[in-house]
């Protein structure tokens, strides 16, 4: 490399070093203030359930919803609450899994579905966020999001999430959060495995 400057040799071979995948790793520490990856996956741990009384088991809503949701109902592994009117109760949808319950029913102008789950996050360090509304006398957090209104909250120390969307998004029902809490407010205890009682139907 005979007329070549040393100092364009030594940052050739400084390249060159720089873009040999066997050269040596920097020695240079990482930043402790830098964003560091999330290398701890918090797993899930199962909450106590406190079951209501059998007594307050609403017989008359229970009696109401079909044999294949009341049989779900009956084996849900948390307590189950539904809606009390009569429309949402006449064909619904209940899946009960081993540590969650879920309910769906439709009507001409809502769709109405109960997501309760007895499974949690939490993360060491951090306490547990309340939200800043109440529902059903319990601190709640009340969202809408692409016109469905939906309230969680925490109750029989279970996570219960519910959902009300409007068959058109312009319909005035949907236009507040007043018929989301309503129909919260209306949600009867039709039992689960912890309401076993004389009386109920196999």
């Amino acid at each position: 490399m005979r007329g070549v400057p040393i100092a364009v040799v030594i940052l050739l071979s400084a390249a060159v070093a720089a873009c040999d995948p066997t050269a040596p790793p920097s020695d240079t520490p990482r930043d402790p203030a830098a964003p560091q990856p999330l290398s701890v996956a918090v797993a899930p741990v199962i909450s106590a359930v406190t079951w209501p009384p059998p007594a307050s088991v609403d017989r008359s809503a229970l009696a109401a919803l079909p044999t294949t949701a009341a049989h779900a109902a009956r084996t849900s592994q948390v307590p189950v609450l539904v809606p009390s009117r009569r429309a949402l109760l006449a064909a619904p949808v209940i899946v009960a899994k081993e540590h969650w319950t879920s309910f769906w029913a439709r009507t001409e102008s809502i769709t109405v579905s109960l997501a309760m789950t007895r499974l949690a996050r939490k993360v060491p360090g951090i306490p547990p966020l309340q939200g800043a509304h109440s529902v059903r006398g319990a601190p709640a957090f009340i969202t809408a999001n692409e016109g469905i209104w939906t309230a969680s909250w925490l109750e029989n120390g279970v996570s219960y999430a519910l959902d009300v969307e409007c068959a058109s998004p312009e319909a005035p029902p949907c236009a507040s959060d007043a018929l989301l809490r309503e129909l919260a407010s209306e949600l009867v205890y039709v039992g689960g495995v912890g309401a076993k009682a004389a009386g109920d139907r196999p």
